[in-house]
């Protein structure tokens, strides 16, 4: 890795109008001295002529390899109702030969032209052709007859909306193009200043990551949760299924995760009371609580962390009580989270301090959850996302994007925390009382995520002896970002390599 002085630097957090030179040794931070008086003995030097320094980001909820195979799926969010049956004629039109279409990012409500059936407009649009659109959460899907069959499901009677595991059922039965390119899945993230990420995805996900990122050749620490259904598949045959990696690893898997419930969007969320517009509603309970036990069971055998899925008030307290069960079995302190936790019972937060558990947060999701969220949850909207409550209550928090879902630009997921505005930093602010400091959404992007993603000790500080991850940017005042276009990144350090400079692909 070799030895690099950084001269002429501004620190953040820190005084602006302070330089400093910066030593870094074999990936590691060794020294910080006034300007112009650092050690640049056998290392190579750079001139940063007053330009930040920043810890760099951690996204600690993404599907990142999905995030690619979303970006070549047809892109149904920005299109009025009325457009899809062009969209997909003109798919057809241009793809000579095939006979299958994914789509994402259509919402509620559906166009008149495709009720009351979205399977016959399917199939009235390209007939005989496999045809899935997700909902723009990911817990919804629209599926012509062909995509039914393909999953056993007789197409007759079938309105074509399926819904959570219906929907995954028919996802899996239609084939997925292999997962492939993880050298551009991390330059995604470095461009965002991202050196670490925790991804959620499909099993063949693990296996090209690891495999690729076996000798840190991706320069971006990687963490994976392991699907549930495949860690029981796998103790099931009889084989043996550990968790993988340590804090210093450039790939590890120590969670298993599981789903309880669904989405607002959907109105698969469980809440403890109906839905506002939908009283008799209470959302998707995912799994029966025989099913959780033995899951906890194994994973506290096994010496497996938790990462459960869990967006209404009901998932999260149900979520809680099991990592309490799967803690007390296991005996080690390993980083136990609810992904999500978008909505809470505010009786429930002490006792989810008392767990341990680490609330997996997207304050991102506010830039389109708030314009459902007081019709379908009225009063508890209060709740939702509510990071100063639950940063109050004395429970960690950690920040993702929850990428292709929402943008995995990390400033964007800091400026909703802050400001809980709109995605283009207007309106008025989202019940405000829940905005947090700049300093606090940032650590939670940084220093104080790397327990919760299984980081080296002191990672996203800048202090001596921590890893050297770090961005540089270009921006006045870190503080008053807003966006990856407002940081102006000029370079990222991660590994002891540069990742952006002089590269083609910058």
């Amino acid at each position: 890795m070799g030895a690099w002085l950084l001269q002429g630097v501004k620190r953040f957090p820190g005084d602006p109008d302070t330089r400093y030179d910066l030593r870094i040794d074999d990936g590691v931070i060794t020294r910080w001295s006034n300007a112009g008086s650092g050690d640049a003995t056998n290392a190579q030097v750079r001139d940063l002529d007053g330009l930040w320094v920043l810890p760099a980001f951690v996204d600690s909820h993404l599907h990142l390899l999905y995030s690619l195979e979303h970006a070549r799926q047809l892109d149904l969010s920005q299109l009025p109702a009325e457009s899809v049956r062009a969209l997909l004629a003109n798919h057809a039109q241009d793809s000579v030969g095939e006979s299958r279409v994914v789509g994402h990012g259509w919402k509620d409500p559906l166009s008149e032209q495709l009720l009351p059936d979205p399977r016959r407009f399917l199939d009235a649009v390209l007939p005989d052709w496999t045809v899935f659109l997700w909902n723009s959460d990911h817990h919804r899907a629209l599926a012509s007859s062909a995509a039914l069959q393909a999953a056993g499901i007789d197409p007759s009677q079938h309105s074509g909306v399926v819904t959570e595991q219906d929907a995954e059922l028919v996802w899996a039965a239609i084939g997925q193009p292999p997962l492939e390119d993880a050298h551009a899945a991390s330059r995604w993230l470095l461009h965002r200043g991202i050196t670490a990420a925790t991804t959620f995805d499909r099993g063949d996900s693990i296996d090209l990551l690891r495999r690729e990122n076996a000798a840190d050749q991706l320069g971006v620490r990687i963490r994976h949760g392991m699907p549930e259904a495949q860690f029981l598949e796998v103790l099931d045959g009889g084989g043996s299924c550990l968790p993988e990696g340590k804090e210093d690893s450039s790939f590890a898997i120590p969670w298993i995760k599981i789903f309880l419930d669904g989405t607002l969007g959907s109105r698969t969320a469980w809440m403890k009371s109906g839905y506002d517009d939908d009283p008799g509603n209470l959302g998707v309970e995912r799994r029966s609580a025989a099913s959780l036990e033995r899951t906890a069971r194994l994973a506290a055998k096994h010496g497996w962390a938790l990462a459960i899925h869990a967006i209404g008030d009901a998932a999260v307290a149900e979520a809680n009580r099991w990592i309490q069960f799967t803690r007390d079995l296991r005996g080690t302190d390993l980083p136990d989270r609810i992904e999500h936790f978008q909505c809470f019972d505010p009786e429930d937060l002490a006792s989810i301090r008392r767990t341990g558990t680490i609330a997996s947060m997207q304050p991102c999701h506010l830039f389109e959850d708030r314009q459902i969220l007081r019709s379908r949850w009225g009063s508890r909207a209060a709740h939702a996302l509510a990071l100063k409550s639950i940063d109050e209550a004395g429970i960690p928090i950690v920040m993702g994007s929850d990428a292709p879902i929402e943008s995995a630009d990390p400033w964007l997921d800091i400026a909703a925390a802050v400001t809980r505005l709109d995605r283009n930093g207007e309106g008025v602010a989202f019940y405000p009382q829940q905005r947090v400091s700049f300093e606090k959404a940032f650590r939670w992007r940084t220093s104080s995520a790397a327990f919760a993603n299984m980081l080296p000790s002191g990672w996203g500080t800048l202090d001596p002896g921590s890893v050297a991850d770090l961005q540089v940017i270009g921006a006045e005042d870190p503080s008053r970002v807003r966006c990856l276009a407002d940081a102006q990144l000029v370079d990222v350090l991660s590994m002891g390599e540069w990742r952006l400079s002089n590269r083609e692909d910058r």
